[in-house]
């Protein structure tokens, strides 16, 4: 009887932990909603009033834009991120760039982790990491709307083709930010 006792405890710790780390992920959302490519965030720990994170990305083949013309390589992703620390009143900015081939299979984890406030309140608005949909959200003080942190993580994805360089005036992300040179090809 101890022993079926001890097996039921151990099982059941399984489970807590296994539903546990489920809990620490956002659902997939898309970077740009005419390209294929998707990121969801993990949150690693929270730590006084910052949430620390990482981003994974995924290609969606099913999903809208997903290139499949043979001139097409794949796709650019372009990800400033803007880390601000409340208690120092200081700020970091990193830029992240990447090329994914349109046969990119699986799921890639930005091996950077990122931090973002727990909760603050600024012109009206509580912004604050809602920890049920691992995902930065926001309240409007006056009508108590709550949205998706607005400023958070703004993306661009763009199409890349095989047969010319992504360059110039129709190459959006570089149009934005974007750096061929500084890019990272995601196997």
């Amino acid at each position: 009887m101890k022993t079926i006792k001890t097996l039921f405890l151990f099982v059941g710790m399984l489970v807590s932990s296994v539903t546990m780390a489920q809990n620490n992920y956002s659902e997939w959302l898309y970077l740009r909603g005419d390209k294929p490519v998707q990121f969801r965030l993990e949150k690693t720990k929270v730590v006084g009033n910052k949430v620390f994170y990482k981003i994974h990305l995924r290609l969606n083949k099913e999903g809208a834009g997903y290139c499949t013309h043979e001139l097409c390589y794949g796709y650019v992703i372009y990800l400033p991120i803007y880390e601000y620390d409340t208690d120092t009143k200081t700020g970091k900015a990193t830029d992240l760039h990447f090329k994914m081939p349109k046969e990119f299979t699986g799921e890639y984890t930005i091996p950077n982790e990122f931090y973002t406030v727990n909760k603050t309140e600024s012109n009206g608005v509580i912004s604050y990491w809602d920890h049920d949909k691992n995902y930065p959200m926001q309240k409007v003080i006056s009508n108590g709307e709550i949205r998706q942190q607005l400023e958070f993580l703004r993306g661009c994805v763009d199409t890349m083709r095989n047969d010319k360089p992504y360059s110039g005036f129709d190459a959006y992300c570089s149009q934005n930010g974007f750096k061929m040179t500084k890019a990272i090809e995601i196997k």
